[in-house]
């Protein structure tokens, strides 16, 4: 039977956006990437020809030249199933997002990959669940300092979509404790980005050993 021809609730496209993919066998899900079939064949059957014989794994080592040889499947519909086959792959061999919300976390993660001897500040950018999205080394200076521009730190933010970004320098002396200049500036930062829509997560000062969390210290609004 044409999907057109089947009741609206039994319709893979519409039984996915009602009770999610999972919901769906393989040959549904693969009907929706078809998208139709052919004379004499729905995208139903089609899929289920397709997935006979040795199910996704089958389509995943006929290749591409081996599935524009199937009946019923021409260069498009073969290309739209490897796509689907390669989305599929790529989405599951995807390292699992680091998730920073304790400074703990930070500290660990950063302390390494700071210069002891220069100044530097790094912005990690993060998602809504402060999953890391990227890192951007945003200054890097000697034992006089480096400056913090709003722009310079926001502007990665804004570039990449991140919800959050947190903000991470070093103290060459050791001593983490943050200046004065460094808690003015960053409330600017945190300022600005609340005009952005963006959420200044927390500052860290990495010194020897040790570290302090703006936020922590109630230096953040």
């Amino acid at each position: 039977m044409p999907l057109k021809d089947l009741p609206a609730i039994d319709r893979p496209r519409e039984r996915l956006l009602r009770e999610g993919p999972a919901a769906l066998a393989d040959y549904e899900l693969l009907a929706i990437v078809l998208g139709a079939g052919r004379r004499g064949e729905s995208a139903l059957a089609l899929a289920m020809r397709l997935l006979d014989q040795d199910g996704l794994d089958g389509l995943r080592r006929l290749g591409a030249s081996g599935l524009r040889r199937v009946r019923g499947l021409g260069p498009a519909r073969a290309a739209q199933v490897m796509a689907a086959l390669e989305l599929g792959r790529r989405a599951g061999s995807q390292p699992k997002r680091l998730r920073l919300d304790e400074p703990e976390q930070v500290y660990d993660y950063l302390r390494r990959r700071l210069d002891p001897h220069v100044e530097e500040l790094l912005a990690l950018l993060l998602d809504g669940r402060l999953r890391l999205l990227g890192e951007v080394r945003v200054a890097r200076g000697g034992r006089g300092g480096i400056g913090m521009l709003p722009a310079d730190v926001l502007r990665p933010a804004v570039q990449a979509g991140a919800a959050g970004v947190l903000l991470a320098h070093n103290h060459p002396s050791g001593d983490p404790r943050p200046s004065k200049a460094d808690v003015e500036t960053t409330r600017q930062i945190q300022e600005a980005a609340q005009l952005l829509g963006v959420e200044l997560v927390d500052h860290l000062v990495i010194g020897d050993n040790s570290f302090v969390s703006l936020r922590l210290q109630g230096l953040l609004s």
